[in-house]
């Protein structure tokens, strides 16, 4: 396309010898419109609108690096003449810019040579030179697509040019960049110096690199960065600048970060599920002897002391076995709606038995009545653990203050994940303990991640109570300061259903001396023998079996008088538990039937095919428990 007049940007700091520049350049017949840039600034902006046919510069205007000017506008303007006008640039430089792709230099001493020059430059402009088109999409996807271009001197590093994304990406300005001392790739964190200072490197010989690092913005928010650099040659095949491509992979990093939790999570719910079984079959054998045993009077002081210990420690690793069931997701929250005031104010009194006379626990109830849909058994377990956290938080003792309150209307989470809108309630739990490092802050709630002693901790408890209220449509927050104190606040969506009255069954209530016969079916040994025991000395008859074939056997001779079939969810063999009270059931429908098991009550159907509600006995079981559901069911 012809341009009539061409348009001529001058980079001059001396008004007086753009005059002379412009009056030499007339001189060449040619309709010039000039137009003059007095520093980098106006020069850069003239080059950002475009639109010119060909550049003349001086090679030492004031702050502005004469190879710097070639290159923005190299990039800026593709194919357009630069010729470099100036009294104080030697030979030497004028050649390596004219390899670097300068059109000409004319020196101001001889400007009579300037009109062929600028004739020579611009034969090509009266015939289709400038493809404007791709000009303005270069300039238009440099402008609006939100990654960072940029080009850089090989051999120094010096910036040249950052398109505008910089600017929202390090969330400041790139004029650091262009000063002196700035270089590419810009400093990260300290964690990040050995990968960039390998990339700056490779920039440093022209060779290709990529690179991943993170930066800080003037905000104090952390963003990730993928860095890619390829060298570019001149005509000669020489590389003469490096340019590059960096974007901002925080997003991507968080959901990397998700993706491996989940697979921790997974991993966990494996090893769950594979000593969950026998582990609770373990500890069935060790509280239910236990426990009979603490029944019996007369014991010596110093063996019923021991006899406790053993028996809170069988408690204290059903704790764990129900933690890795939870990570497992073999158990859903059985949601209730309940008075968080009243709730949270129960389980303050258990955590001031289960912390000690050493800490202190205080309680402040919200002003109104807040409710909310929750199982309160996680709920305990959530408090518990938090609770647990804070007393190894305070060796020698404290405060730990509980308080449930409205959230702030607008007020988010801190790690950005979605929740549902509308308004939430929160329990907070603030100790006066030493508080957690910034360093590991991010890393608490992870699986397995503790900073306690060997043997004093899983890494379980806060990655548990993460899990269980992000079920419930919540999260957790955390604010910590080492030698202040943490606080927890756990966030859970407000209800407007009304509270569910619940009838708990009184506990000490009396059993009944058993009638009826009970048909136990049980593989491992030490469990039948225990369950066994357990029932006779209630009066229950029993019959006994390792298997669901041996089952049927003893079903084929004594069915008739047969009330419960007391069994075993997993049976070696064909058959299961579920499947073999089916086919007992289906024989005798009156026959009643429970079901034990080692894994979560909530991974069996409640209900039979025939309609029938199963009654599920979760392992491990004390005798008073075992005797509850037997009688329960036979009556």
């Amino acid at each position: 396309m012809n341009r009539d007049p061409l348009r001529v940007l001058n980079l001059e700091a001396d008004p007086e010898d753009h005059e002379l520049v412009r009056r030499q350049a007339g001189s060449t017949g040619l309709n010039l419109k000039f137009e003059r840039a007095a520093n980098r600034a106006e020069f850069e902006a003239a080059l950002k609108r475009g639109n010119f046919d060909l550049v003349l510069a001086d090679h030492c205007v004031p702050g502005y690096d004469g190879m710097a000017s070639l290159e923005s506008a190299l990039l800026r303007l593709p194919g357009i003449p630069y010729i470099i006008v100036s009294d104080s640039i030697g030979e030497d430089r004028a050649a390596e810019c004219l390899r670097h792709g300068a059109s000409d230099f004319v020196h101001k001493d001889r400007l009579e040579r300037l009109p062929a020059a600028i004739l020579q430059a611009t034969k090509a402009q009266v015939a289709p030179h400038h493809n404007l088109e791709a000009e303005d999409m270069f300039r238009q996807m440099a402008e609006n697509i939100r990654d960072v271009f940029w080009v850089c001197a090989s051999e120094t590093g010096k910036v040249l040019y950052v398109s505008p994304a910089y600017e929202g990406i390090w969330g400041q300005t790139p004029d650091k960049l262009f000063s002196a001392k700035g270089t590419w790739p810009e400093a990260g964190l300290d964690e990040d110096l050995d990968a960039l200072s390998e990339a700056r490197i490779k920039l440093a010989k022209a060779t290709a690199f990529e690179v991943e690092y993170r930066i800080r913005r003037p905000d104090a928010s952390v963003r990730w960065i993928h860095d890619r650099g390829f060298p570019v040659a001149d005509k000669a095949g020489g590389p003469v600048r490096m340019v590059g491509v960096a974007s901002d992979i925080t997003e991507r990093k968080r959901l990397e970060s998700d993706l491996l939790q989940a697979q921790k999570m997974e991993l966990v719910g494996k090893l769950a599920g594979g000593i969950a079984h026998d582990f609770n079959n373990l500890l069935t054998i060790i509280s239910g002897y236990v426990s009979m045993l603490l029944d019996k009077e007369g014991l010596p002081p110093a063996s019923l002391e021991a006899l406790k210990r053993v028996f809170t420690a069988s408690r204290q690793a059903t704790g764990l076995v129900r933690q890795l069931l939870l990570f497992s997701r073999k158990r859903t929250p059985k949601r209730e709606v309940i008075d968080l005031n009243t709730e949270v104010e129960v389980m303050s009194g258990m955590l001031r038995r289960l912390l000690g006379e050493t800490i202190a626990v205080d309680f402040e109830p919200a002003l109104d009545s807040l409710r909310v849909s929750a199982d309160i058994g996680m709920m305990e377990q959530v408090l518990m653990n938090l609770a647990v956290n804070a007393r190894d938080a305070m060796p020698k003792g404290g405060r730990l203050s509980i308080k449930v309150g409205m959230q702030a209307r607008g007020s988010r989470p801190q790690q950005g994940i979605q929740v549902k809108s509308g308004d939430y309630a929160f329990i907070s739990m603030r100790d006066t303990g030493c508080g957690i490092p910034a360093s590991i802050l991010p890393r608490i709630f992870e699986p397995f991640f503790t900073t306690k002693d060997e043997g004093r901790g899983t890494g379980l408890g806060l990655a548990t109570a993460k899990d269980i209220v992000r079920r419930h449509d919540g999260w957790i927050d955390v604010e910590s300061e080492p030698g202040a104190g943490t606080v927890f606040r756990i966030f859970l969506p407000l209800t407007r259903a009304e509270v569910a009255s619940r009838h708990d069954a009184d506990p000490g209530r009396e059993h009944k001396i058993g009638k009826g016969t009970i048909l136990l079916v049980e593989d491992e040994a030490n469990v039948r023998e225990f369950a066994a025991a357990v029932l006779q000395q209630d009066g229950y008859a029993l019959l006994q079996a390792k298997s669901a074939e041996a089952a049927i056997e003893v079903w084929k001779w004594h069915s008739a008088r047969i009330d419960l079939l007391l069994t075993d969810v997993v049976l070696p063999g064909e058959l299961s538990g579920p499947q073999l009270g089916e086919k007992l059931q289906g024989e005798k429908p009156g026959l009643k039937l429970i079901l034990t098991t080692g894994y979560s009550r909530d991974t069996l159907a409640p209900q039979t095919k025939g309609g029938k509600v199963i009654f599920v006995l979760s392992k491990p079981y004390t005798p008073r428990s075992l005797l509850q559901a037997v009688h329960e069911v036979l009556t």
